[in-house]
């Protein structure tokens, strides 16, 4: 696999990274790809707001995932353009499902000066709870509830519960310009993190919650938010709280996934029964099937060899 990577046969792949049994086994990086190199994980970045809310709900700053939205917004609901009395139903639960019935309309949000409004402002296309709708500005919003139920920025928020503890010092949220959002960290995709913390992230995970010996977040906040929810009417894949469930044949047995998704490569891949976190970075932005070929490479090589 290093050979052919090396040989540029995987095009656009930069980085591969494996952990099994809590130990660094393979890191690699290809073209101008380097170690402390930080990199855009895209909407991988929402597998850590979905972090970010069960740690909010674990120290009681939220209630209850089943918590509505619109209570968090108060000063907008005269200004809901679309008015539909069912986005009373929306809670925090189905954005992290990605079943508020919202569908996402990304190219239209970034142009507007209030990303959160733009979110509310969209019809519905089902009711909320009932099917998958993706929507990347429904996971920005969780970003500003995190912050109205916390009263910290997300930034400070994530180093204080989260990336501080895992030792991640070397990061970068974009920052929106959104009226709304009031210089909210981009929690719907774009956070930037060096390959080797990518990992962490995943390792956290699959320590059901616990890194060197310290609880972050809460065992039931693990499995709660990597068991099915939906299932995506686009590509037939299951969905926990912003976690995609991937079950992969290797030599005749299905051994499950949970993994973070981004667009170029980026990718975040937590087995639980073979103990390995695996990471992926990538240029291979907007391009199919290039930006999934960490897939075939995993297919092939990785657990083939691990089995």
């Amino acid at each position: 696999m290093l050979k052919r990577s090396r040989s540029g046969e995987f095009e656009g792949v930069s980085s591969v990274i494996l952990a099994r049994g809590g130990a660094l086994v393979l890191e690699e990086y290809f073209g101008e790809s380097c170690r402390d190199d930080l990199h855009s994980t895209r909407s991988a970045s929402k597998a850590v707001t979905s972090a970010l809310v069960g740690i909010a709900i674990d120290q009681g700053y939220i209630e209850t995932v089943d918590a509505p939205l619109l209570p968090f917004f108060p000063e907008y609901a005269d200004e809901i353009d679309d008015w539909d009395g069912r986005k009373q139903d929306i809670t925090l639960a189905h954005i992290l499902s990605m079943t508020s019935g919202v569908r996402g309309n990304e190219d239209a949000m970034y142009p507007t000066d209030d990303w959160i409004k733009f979110y509310l402002d969209q019809p519905l296309v089902a009711v909320p709870g009932e099917t998958f709708s993706y929507a990347t500005s429904g996971v920005v919003t969780l970003g500003n509830v995190i912050t109205r139920a916390t009263g910290l920025r997300v930034p400070a928020f994530t180093d204080r519960y989260l990336f501080g503890p895992l030792g991640i010092t070397d990061y970068r949220w974009p920052i929106t310009n959104s009226r709304g959002s009031q210089g909210l960290a981009m929690t719907g995709g774009g956070l930037n993190l060096r390959p080797r913390d990518m990992a962490k992230f995943g390792q956290l995970y699959l320590n059901q919650g616990i890194w060197e010996g310290e609880r972050l977040i809460s065992e039931a906040w693990i499995e709660e938010s990597t068991r099915k929810h939906a299932t995506s009417d686009l590509y037939g894949e299951d969905f926990g709280y912003l976690w995609r469930m991937i079950n992969r044949e290797v030599r005749g047995q299905t051994v499950r996934s949970f993994e973070a998704w981004g667009n170029g490569g980026q990718f975040i891949l937590v087995f639980p029964s073979l103990d390995l976190v695996a990471v992926f970075t990538g240029e291979n932005y907007g391009r199919f099937p290039e930006m999934e070929q960490p897939f075939d490479i995993m297919d092939r090589y990785v657990l083939p060899a691990m089995r």
